[in-house]
């Protein structure tokens, strides 16, 4: 805690951080705010402040007002190791509006300048944050390389808690077509998350254990952890990951062909999706919503090539390259483009997935990881 002075700053500071802690990064996102403002401007505790009132609008999925106020705070002269700070938050900023290629020369600086500060912790934040930005970007071997260095820095410097790395080689093993191996990465998770008792991390963790199972086509345990991870967010008044807990259930619904179902769930993650400007989640949506239409025979199916050729170009346009491999080979099985199976094989396989080889059957529904 910054020193300040005053029992009533102090409290302030306080009740920011306890919300901080327990992931009620909105209320936090406004104790910050009303801190500020009692604070002498450009100070080293208003700097703090104000980069923990940004961490917390970016959890929030206040993206925008994330990005704008680090780009404030990086016009202010802090100490060298919080301005990195702001900058790994303005590039995750930036990653979650869809800006992928500057947000990693943003997260390529930051981990330069922490490995020169000998920070370890901020070299393990900022491999995480690659791993998991070139995993959205489709580029898995590289990802998995920043990932696994993390994870070995974290067991050799055990400075923090190995949870959302391990969540991290959960998601992208699953993306891998390895759902068998993302399932252990997430139970390890889970376990460390239910030990600290971190309500974030229970969700998240419990979300990939769900996700896993989908995979494995065990719907009622799939069920069970997307229940978990659910009513942890709702507690804590998530939207970002939150959304993609809904788009995780409307895809289990989907495979069991309860198409109501699925889509009230796409409906329930639109409208945060839309909040939060998140157009992966956009895309997400699309393949569950694309599926649903062509399965339904009562809803008309004009809208489909529409569709699909507006997700390919919004994928390709923000350099989402798995997710656009995803809509070609739905297209393909829709019938509404024509590429031949061996080339879509060979395109999962640069980007560092075995997933469509793994398939038994290449038919509705699909099961997308």
């Amino acid at each position: 805690m910054p020193i300040l002075q005053g029992s009533t700053l102090e409290a302030l500071w306080e009740r920011a951080e306890h919300a901080y802690t327990e992931s009620r990064y909105a209320e936090a996102a406004r104790l910050y705010a009303q801190l500020s403002r009692l604070l002498p401007p450009e100070s080293p505790d208003w700097y703090t402040c104000q980069l923990h009132r940004a961490h917390c609008l970016r959890l929030a999925g206040s993206f925008r007002r994330a990005l704008q106020l680090y780009r404030t705070l990086s016009q202010c002269t802090p100490g060298e190791g919080t301005a990195t700070d702001a900058l790994v938050g303005q590039a995750l900023a930036l990653r979650a509006l869809g800006q992928l290629q500057p947000a990693r020369q943003l997260l390529e600086e930051a981990l330069q300048t922490y490995r020169q500060q000998h920070d370890t912790e901020g070299v393990l934040h900022t491999l995480w944050a690659l791993g998991t930005t070139l995993r959205f970007a489709g580029d898995f071997r590289t990802a998995s390389a920043y990932l696994k260095e993390a994870l070995r820095l974290q067991r050799d410097s055990k400075l923090s808690s190995p949870t959302y790395i391990l969540c991290a080689l959960g998601g992208l093993s699953r993306m891998q077509g390895a759902p068998q191996r993302s399932l252990s990465y997430y139970r390890r998770a889970h376990a460390w998350a239910l030990r600290h008792e971190d309500t974030f991390a229970i969700a998240y963790s419990a979300c990939g254990i769900a996700n896993a199972y989908r995979l494995l086509g065990n719907w009622e345990t799939a069920h069970h952890y997307f229940d978990i991870a659910r009513l942890h967010y709702e507690a804590i008044g998530d939207r970002v990951s939150y959304a993609y807990t809904l788009w995780g259930e409307a895809m289990a619904y989907l495979l069991q062909r309860r198409l109501d179902l699925a889509e009230a769930r796409c409906a329930a993650a639109e409208t945060l999706f839309r909040q939060t400007e998140d157009r992966r989640g956009i895309l997400h949506l699309a393949l569950v919503r694309l599926q649903v239409e062509a399965l339904d025979p009562a809803r008309p199916g004009e809208r489909l090539y529409h569709t699909l050729r507006q997700s390919l170009h919004w994928s390709r346009r923000y350099g989402y390259r798995f997710e656009e491999l995803h809509f070609r080979l739905l297209g393909n099985v829709l019938g509404l483009l024509t590429e031949p199976l061996s080339s879509l094989r060979r395109a999962y396989r640069q980007c560092g997935s075995l997933w469509l080889q793994r398939l038994r059957t290449i038919q509705l529904p699909l099961n997308f990881p």
